[in-house]
C-alpha cells in the first residue's frame, strides 16, 4: 500500500492534535517544531508513533529547510497534505517549491492569525497546490472576548481540512474591534 505523505509546520505545539489525527487517519507526517521535547511529548501521545517523523530545522534557514524536506521525502514519499502555521511567507514558499518538484497534485491549508484575513500580503504558489487557508479567531462572549484554545484550534483546522473550503474560519473575526487585546 502506498500511504500518503503529510507535513505539519508547527506540529509539535498548538497544532500537535492535528500531526495525531492526520497520523492516525491519513499518512505518515513530518513535523517541523522547534524542540526536540515536543516531538518527543507528541510521539507519546500517538497511538502509532512510527507514523510521525521529525524535521528539526528553523525554518527561517531555507537551505536546511529545503535540505530537510527532500530528505524527508526521500525517505517517505511525495508529500500531498500541508498543514502550516508560519507567518514567514518566504519559508512557505520554499515549501511549496520543493514538493512541487515531486508532487504534480497536493493541498496546503495554510492556518493564519485573524488580521491576515484583512490585511494579507500575496504568498506565490506553484500551480500544482490547491491552496486554503484557515484563519484563527477568537470567541466572543457578550461584552467579553477571548481567543481560542490549542483544543478549539485544532478542531477547528480538523473541520477546515474536512470541509476543504477556499477560506475557513474557526471561532469569529467579526467585529475584528472586539478581539482580545
Amino acid at each position: 500500500m502506498n500511504e500518503k505523505h503529510a507535513l505539519v509546520v508547527g506540529g509539535t505545539g498548538m497544532l500537535a492534535k492535528v500531526t495525531l489525527w492526520l497520523a492516525d487517519n491519513h499518512a505518515n507526517v513530518s513535523v517541523i517544531g522547534r524542540t526536540q521535547k515536543k516531538h518527543r511529548q507528541l510521539l507519546e501521545r500517538a497511538s502509532d508513533p512510527a507514523r510521525l517523523h521529525n524535521i528539526a530545522v528553523d525554518y527561517h534557514d531555507l537551505g536546511a529547510l529545503e535540505t530537510k524536506l527532500k530528505r524527508a521525502m526521500d525517505e517517505h514519499g511525495p508529500i500531498s497534505v500541508v498543514v502550516c502555521w508560519s507567518p514567514f511567507y518566504p519559508a512557505v514558499e520554499r515549501i511549496g517549491r520543493v514538493i512541487s518538484e515531486r508532487t504534480d497534485n497536493w493541498q496546503l491549508y495554510h492556518v493564519k492569525g485573524s488580521r491576515r484575513y484583512f490585511d494579507d500580503e500575496p504568498l506565490r504558489v506553484p500551480a500544482s497546490c490547491l491552496y486554503r487557508s484557515i484563519y484563527l479567531g477568537f470567541v466572543s462572549n457578550g461584552n467579553r472576548s477571548r481567543w481560542l484554545t490549542h483544543d478549539e484550534i485544532a478542531a477547528g483546522i480538523i473541520e477546515g481540512v474536512k470541509n476543504d473550503e477556499d477560506r475557513a474560519v474557526v471561532g469569529t473575526i467579526h467585529p475584528y474591534e472586539n478581539r482580545p487585546r
